[in-house]
């Protein structure tokens, strides 16, 4: 084989591949998260931590209420 069948054949190889790589891009793009999405959650994370937050402190001044008023 020849410098330059060998070239070709690899330029082809090289071809193909890249056609698969940008098929599979193609098919997963429209799973992927937007920036949109991305932000989205981080609010509804930081959110659900502070609801998280305001319960546990609600639970603790129950408890020590109760606790307070069973000792006096």
């Amino acid at each position: 084989m020849t410098s330059a069948e060998n070239t070709t054949v690899q330029y082809t190889s090289i071809l193909e591949r890249l056609t698969k790589v940008e098929t599979a891009m193609e098919t997963e793009r429209p799973h992927l998260a937007s920036k949109a999405d991305l932000e989205r959650h981080t609010r509804l994370i930081v959110m659900w931590l502070i609801a998280t937050q305001i319960a546990i402190v609600g639970l603790m001044l129950t408890v020590i209420g109760n606790w307070i008023s069973s000792i006096g």
